[in-house]
């Protein structure tokens, strides 16, 4: 490339010489050509021999045509092959010369043209099961090493793009760029048949009928953006000690620690019964053993240290829409939600409903069209030192939780020795589970999972309770994957307790947001209760005026309604046509609101039932007097008296 100093330094002989004219006009980028061209015109003028050059620069310019055309009636050099040093199959290259100095051709004024500095070869075409676009295998060797990459179609395709593969080792610059993309074309159209081509995923879990990454027919083409997740999921160590480890730990009896690596297992289920996600909560105090369980339940399927598999709280929603789409079928593991407290208000509906809903947000690309939307069929186990259900929670999200209280002491007697076992064995029983299904059929398995939903169904009417559905089909297969994993990999005949896990269950009462909504409304009143009875000497109200209690109603203005509504995140307007339904509330010209005067103004309030009245067996709230009845033989104990 012809610089400023060159520039300056051009005489009236050199400025019209082949040298310089051959090199500009083999330049690949038309705009710099042109703008080349102009600065050398101008130099040209000031050395008094524009005329002389502009004539030749025009006869360059007909032989570069002549030349090009001749070009494109004149078939390829298809004998020509690469001559690297057989690591890889020599494939046909045109017109290019390949060989252990790199890739060059020549131009039409017979100066060199370079491709790349080193040999570089197109192996492989992937073809994404999921999105049907191409990504193509790189081999490239630089010194006496050959690497290999996967990268998209669209980067080896342009020539501002693939200057990115200088990221991994790749001698590419702007100057170069163009015409490796013209090589890398070349190769691939000259050697379409013999160039492997090969169904990929970007996606663990289940790929056409295979479960990656144990998968023989698809490979995984995603290793850039996901590689320690991915180089994490492997076998390592010895399978006999993890086993041995995993027996003892079941043998003890904890339920906590079992049924985590149960849930572990669980995930590979979700797809092929046609499940939705679901979260399965450990909490309990700090110190006790959580984290050693959520590492034991990495372990099933990845290298449980560090958070090259075991996720980080403090991620983004977006990184964490992006992991699950990537984990897919496999387990998310979030290890002390407690650090995610501050950030949702002590309130994770949100968050459970992103997790639980199996599919990310739709997002516009730079063409206004939608790229793929992200999903997920997995089991998402978290852990923390409290329940992540809560009295504000909404409905929805509370029948996505199956939360496990730990009961007291440790979880494992020796805490430290699991931690070293499984660090270095881990990775075995991910693959002996997927094995199992493939064996059994999944056919069988859904039979399995039908029995034990009906058996879920009948002990709850044992129990007189009816059990939220969409709590017992997660528990369904909870214990399927029990079953399976009890008689395939483990084989010591130790069961999840049946009875135990339907008691995990909620009951249909509890998850309703309306009841739970009514609970809540009623306890707000009892807490302030001055703000319902004005003073018993005075007959005034004792700061803020949020209603009454009278007849067997507790009354509370609108606007004091609402607030209390929105502090347990609910809807007020979704609660007030529960409670009309429910005969809970007096209404009044066909509103749900009825008028009242207090201190003179008259004000729209909500007249609810209290529970007495309302006949709610379940609700234990109470409404205390504003003064304790005292037994009259106790009368000469008060003092004062």
């Amino acid at each position: 490339m012809i610089t400023l100093q060159e520039l300056n330094s051009l005489t009236a002989d050199t400025i019209l010489s082949d040298e310089v004219l051959c090199e500009v006009m083999e330049e690949q980028d038309e705009i710099f050509k042109a703008r080349l061209l102009l600065s050398l015109e101008e130099r040209a003028q000031e050395l008094g021999v524009k005329t002389k050059f502009t004539r030749l620069v025009a006869a360059y310019k007909k032989e570069k045509a002549k030349f090009d055309k001749q070009q494109q009636q004149m078939p390829a050099n298809l004998e020509r092959m690469t001559e690297f040093d057989g690591t890889y199959e020599d494939m046909r290259c045109g017109n290019w010369i390949a060989d252990g100095n790199g890739i060059r051709t020549f131009g039409p004024f017979g100066g060199e043209i370079l491709a790349c500095y080193h040999p570089i070869l197109p192996i492989q075409r992937l073809i994404n099961a999921q999105t049907g676009k191409e990504k193509i295998k790189l081999v490239f060797k630089k010194g006496h090493q050959w690497k290999e990459i996967v990268t998209d179609k669209e980067v080896i395709a342009s020539a501002n793009r693939i200057v990115a593969l200088s990221g991994y080792g790749v001698s590419v610059t702007s100057e170069n760029a163009r015409n490796l993309v013209r090589y890398l074309s070349d190769i691939e159209n000259f050697n379409i048949e013999r160039i492997e081509v090969q169904v990929s995923t970007s996606k663990l879990g289940w790929i056409q009928g295979e479960f990656m990454p144990y998968g023989k027919t698809v490979i995984f083409d995603s290793e850039i953006k996901f590689k320690e997740t991915f180089e994490a999921v492997h076998e390592e160590g010895s399978c006999e000690t993890w086993l041995d480890l995993a027996r003892r730990v079941r043998k003890a009896g904890r339920l906590e620690p079992n049924i985590y690596m149960i849930g572990s297992l669980a995930s590979a289920l979700i797809e092929p019964l046609n499940a939705l996600p679901f979260v399965l909560n450990l909490w309990g105090d700090t110190g006790k053993g959580k984290t050693v369980a959520i590492m034991l339940a990495a372990s099933i399927w990845a290298n449980p240290g560090g958070n090259e598999y075991v996720t980080d709280p403090k991620s983004t929603v977006t990184a964490l829409e992006l992991r699950l789409d990537f984990l897919n079928n496999l387990p998310m593991l979030i290890d002390d939600m407690a650090q995610l407290k501050d950030k949702y208000s002590g309130d994770f509906s949100e968050l459970v409903y992103m997790l639980c809903s199996g599919k990310g947000k739709d997002r516009a690309n730079a063409n206004l069209g939608l790229n793929k939307s992200t999903t997920w069929r997995n089991v998402i186990l978290t852990n923390g030192e409290h329940s992540l259900v809560t009295e504000t929670m909404q409905g929805g999200a509370v029948n996505r939780i199956i939360d496990v209280g730990m009961d007291d002491g440790y979880l494992f007697d020796n805490g430290n020795q699991v931690v070293e076992t499984i660090k270095q064995n881990y990775g075995f029983a991910g693959q002996m589970f997927i094995d199992a299904i493939e064996q059994l059929g999944i056919d069988r398995i859904k039979e399995v999972q039908k029995d034990f939903l009906q058996r879920i169904n009948a002990r709850a009417e044992e129990l007189g309770v009816e059990k939220e559905e969409k709590q017992s089909l997660p528990m369904s297969i909870l214990l399927t994957a029990d079953k399976i994993a009890t008689e395939y990999i483990f084989e010591d005949n130790i069961y999840l307790d049946f009875n135990v896990c339907v008691d995990l269950l909620k009951n249909k009462g509890e998850v309703s947001e309306n009841e739970r909504a009514y609970e809540f409304i009623l306890s707000e009143a009892a807490i302030n209760m001055n703000k319902f009875k004005p003073d018993t000497f005075t007959g005034d109200y004792k700061g803020e005026i949020w209603g009454a209690i009278e007849n067997g109603y507790l009354i509370i203005i609108n606007n004091a309604f609402n607030k209390i509504c929105e502090r347990g995140n609910f809807s007020s307007k979704s609660f007030l046509a529960w409670a009309n339904k429910q005969n809970l509330i007096e209404t009044q010209s066909g509103k749900n609101t009825k008028t009242k005067r207090f201190n003179g103004s008259v004000s729209r309030c909500v007249f609810l039932k209290l529970p007495r009245e309302a006949g709610a067996e379940n609700t234990q709230i109470e409404i205390p007097d504003e003064f304790m009845k005292v037994p009259e033989d106790k009368e000469e104990d008060l003092p004062f008296n």
